[in-house]
Formats: C-alpha cells, structure tokens, sequence
C-alpha cells in the first residue's frame, strides 16, 4: 500500500477507498489517552501491531482500518493504515445493540499484524495529533444530536396532531403545546450551536473547547428533546410505528461518544479557568 495522503485522497471522496476509524478498546474509551494499549513495534521497514479495537463502526465492509497503537519504542501515538483482510486481523459484529442498529459495529484483534512503513499515517506521532482529529469528528456529532432532535421532535408533531383523545387531538392540549415548544426551542439552540461552530470552521478556527461545548450541549438537549416526545406519544411511543422509539435509543448512543458529557465539560472547564481537572 505504498500511497501518499494526496493519492489516496481522491479515492476516500469517490468511495472507491473505505475506511474506519479505530481508536477504542475494549478496555480504553474516556482515558484512551493514555491508556491507548495497543502496540506496535518497527522491525525493518516494516510495522507489528498487537492489541484489540471495540465499537468499530463499519469495520466489517471497510478497506482498511485506521489504527492508532502506542509505539514500544517512544510510547507516543502512530497510525496504520491496515487491510482488513490483513494477517492477523480479525473482526467479530457486536449483536445486541439497542441503538444505532443500522450501523455495523465490531470488535478487533489484532495479532502480530505486519504492515509495511509506507502503510502509517505521517501526520500522527503523538496523541496530540489524535486530538486534533477528534476535535473534528465532535463538530460532526453536534449536527447529529440536531438531526436526531429534529426526527424526534416531528414524530411527534405528526402524531400529536392526528391522535385523539377526548374528542380533540392531543396536540391541543396545553401541557403537550408546552412540551412541543420546549422540543422546538431545544432543536433552534442546538442549531445555532452547530451552525456557528462551522462557520467558525469555515474560517479555519479549530478549538477543542468549541467542539466540545458544542456537543455537550447539543447532545443535552437532544437527551430531553427525546424524552419531551416519549412523553407526549405516552405508550405507544415504545412501538417502532411512532419512530420515537427509535430516536430515544439512538440518543443514548450520539450522547456517549465522540467523549462522554463528563469529558466534553472537562475540557471546556480547561479553557475557561486554565486549570485541568483530568486525573493523572
């Protein structure tokens, strides 16, 4: 796989290239950091990585899975670029999930798997590096916490409007006006959120505290957006008819990743006081 960024580039925006991001473990999520496990030592010119990947999306159809090991060597943060099929890898779907159904997820082991030198990615030598990627994938689950918010917070018009109960339909009524409007306010901020984050974006301004803001506070509102819609669905909101079903258990999911509420406050609670709470 000896491709630059450049080369490769062109084929990741046709499609003709798929990858994955693989970053967590099974035992690493909040302090991959510096508990990143996986390894990888240099031996010639060629990479051996050892270690174990979860909750990889879309693993399973990908061409190649970007891996992040720890280098025995300086203990820093390198990636790979690793064939799927590769020796040494192998993928199990994870079943049983509540949430994100429509999407593969999968867990990895990778045992001894050889890649060449021209297969890592030079931009990655620390977990700084990795930051910077993160920084950019929080800005893309702001918009989704707003997508999620919007679906729900329709499912609900729709049904509200035409469920009826005594002799009127619900959407009448004012405590579920009040729970509608609330949905409504919550869905408007959080876009203005996410909107403004990219605009600043687009400026090239890039902050890990306006990621982080950002979903944390779109991922917030979406949580009561979703159970606002639950409420006013009552029962039959539990059947997968309504869609409400659906968007509740998706935002369980959209609120953990891309770094827990915990997480995404702690590094905001950084740049506004100058003062890191992360544990050492």
């Amino acid at each position: 796989m000896r491709s630059t960024a450049t080369e490769l580039d062109p084929k990741v925006r046709t499609f003709a290239l798929t990858g994955v991001f693989a970053l967590t473990e099974p035992d690493h999520g909040s302090d991959i950091a510096r508990g990143l496990a996986t390894s990888v030592r240099r031996v010639g010119n060629e990479w051996v990585i050892n270690g174990a990947k979860r909750w990889i999306g879309g693993a399973d159809t990908a061409d190649v899975l970007a891996v992040f090991a720890r280098d025995e060597a300086n203990g820093q943060v390198k990636a790979f670029l690793v064939p799927r099929e590769a020796a040494g890898v192998r993928l199990t779907k994870i079943y049983g999930k509540t949430a994100l159904r429509m999407m593969q997820n999968a867990d990895i082991v990778l045992d001894g798997v050889r890649v060449d030198e021209s297969a890592r990615l030079g931009s990655i030598n620390s977990f700084r590096d990795v930051a910077e990627l993160l920084r950019r994938m929080r800005s893309d689950v702001a918009w989704i916490a707003c997508g999620v918010q919007a679906g729900a917070y329709e499912a609900a018009l729709r049904y509200t409007g035409r469920r009826v109960q005594f002799g009127r339909p619900v959407a009448g009524f004012q405590l579920v006006q009040e729970k509608l409007a609330r949905m409504l306010a919550n869905l408007t901020a959080s876009l203005g959120i996410a909107v403004r984050l990219t605009q600043l974006q687009d400026r090239g301004i890039y902050r890990d505290e306006d990621s982080a803001l950002a979903k944390m506070a779109t991922s917030l509102h979406m949580r009561e957006t979703v159970a606002l819609a639950h409420e006013v669905v009552g029962g039959n909101g539990i059947t997968l008819e309504t869609d409400v079903a659906r968007f509740h258990a998706d935002a369980e999911a959209v609120y953990s990743y891309e770094g827990t509420h915990e997480i995404n406050a702690l590094v905001v609670g950084r740049s506004v006081t100058g003062l890191s709470a992360f544990t050492r």
